[in-house]
């Protein structure tokens, strides 16, 4: 009978030594370890664009709605109507009180019939909203009374993580709001005027420039810098 060769023992047959496993092991771990590293960094990105997305959505929503506001400003005025002190509700005085940070108006922006005092504004800080700074709309139907006695409306559409508007020191480089007459002259409102104080000044304003900054504590892939947005929009008033 024929002998068969012991393959383990004539050295013909081997298995891996451990210096081959811990080298595999380690060239696994280092490609396994730069797939999840790329995977990390597509996802980081997704979220960054994710994040852009929705704050250029904001941005827009509020300029659409500042500028249809601004619009509406002054409609109906008292110039349609035979006599407008009978019923002060429905005449829209345009233009109330107006600051760098700050728009009170009246007009139908609803586009209902009614008129509304409307005003938009920039809150700094809230203690109770972590997402100011921040701007802040409300409307509330116009009353039988004048244009600085109108009821204040509870509710209010905000947009969130504003960068406080401004030329100083940690501050936009804009402020929220800039006015123009109607040769496109720049007007200096100060810190805020109003019917009361500047009736020439409010009525010599035909142009709001709207100019919003976001910014997020969300940093960004690829440059590293906290992700933001800016836009403006600019509004020819009716008024």
């Amino acid at each position: 009978m024929k002998r068969i060769p012991n393959r383990a023992t004539n050295g013909r047959f081997k298995g891996y030594t451990l210096l081959e496993l811990l080298i595999s092991l380690a060239i696994l771990a280092t490609v396994t370890g730069a797939v999840f590293e790329h995977i990390d960094a597509m996802q980081k990105k997704a979220n960054s664009a994710a994040t852009k997305l929705d704050m250029n959505q904001q941005a827009r929503e509020f300029l659409d709605q500042t500028v249809r506001d601004l619009h509406m400003a002054g409609y109906p005025g008292a110039s349609m109507y035979s006599n407008p002190s009978l019923h002060p509700s429905q005449v829209a005085a345009g233009l109330v009180r107006v600051s760098p940070t700050e728009i009170l108006l009246e007009g139908d922006v609803n586009n209902d019939g009614n008129v509304y005092s409307v005003d938009i504004t920039y809150v700094a800080n809230d203690p109770n909203d972590p997402k100011c700074p921040c701007i802040r709309r409300s409307a509330q139907a116009k009353v039988d009374a004048d244009s600085f006695s109108q009821p204040s409306n509870p509710n209010y559409t905000e947009t969130p993580r504003v960068f406080p508007p401004g030329t100083g020191a940690g501050q936009s480089g804009e402020y929220l709001f800039a006015y123009y007459d109607q040769n496109g002259n720049a007007i200096d409102v100060g810190t805020g005027v109003d019917l009361r104080s500047a009736p020439a000044t409010i009525a010599s304003i035909k142009t709001v420039k709207i100019n919003l900054s976001l910014l997020t504590n969300q940093r960004d892939p690829a440059s590293g810098g906290f992700i933001s947005t800016s836009m403006s929009a600019t509004s020819r008033l009716n008024q």
